[in-house]
């Protein structure tokens, strides 16, 4: 993946492209309360949709750490998101390679094997103790 030390801001979208590979940009922009990245197919210039998305906490910083730290080859999706918006879950062309990365996620973002921290999550991951 090709990562932007200078995200480029994109007039369409309204966000900044911090990253970009074979398939998808990836873009993030204010949405509600929650910054939300976007990965925009790559072979359409004024795409009307995304294909996935990501909803983070309003910390632009946290978001632009995430996929600096993120292999979009290897890695189904960025770490940090809180919610996912869009159905189906990312798979990365080479997720194998990663297997621990790649466990099954709730759709709060967390591996459902450790747990959730939302009540009662819709897809059985057990509660989480956040005290």
């Amino acid at each position: 993946m090709l990562h932007h030390p200078n995200p480029i801001y994109d007039e369409h979208w309204q966000g900044e492209e911090l990253a970009a590979d074979a398939t998808h940009r990836y873009l993030w922009i204010w949405q509600g309360f929650n910054i939300r990245l976007i990965a925009v197919p790559a072979d359409v210039t004024r795409s009307r949709g995304y294909d996935h998305g990501w909803c983070f906490p309003r910390d632009p910083e946290l978001v632009k750490a995430a996929v600096a730290a993120w292999d979009s080859d290897t890695q189904d999706e960025p770490h940090q998101w809180h919610k996912r918006p869009t159905t189906p879950a990312r798979r990365a062309p080479r997720r194998a390679e990663q297997p621990h990365y790649n466990r099954p996620r709730c759709r709060h973002g967390h591996y459902i094997a450790e747990g959730c921290r939302t009540y009662n999550c819709p897809d059985g991951a057990p509660h989480l103790a956040t005290d």
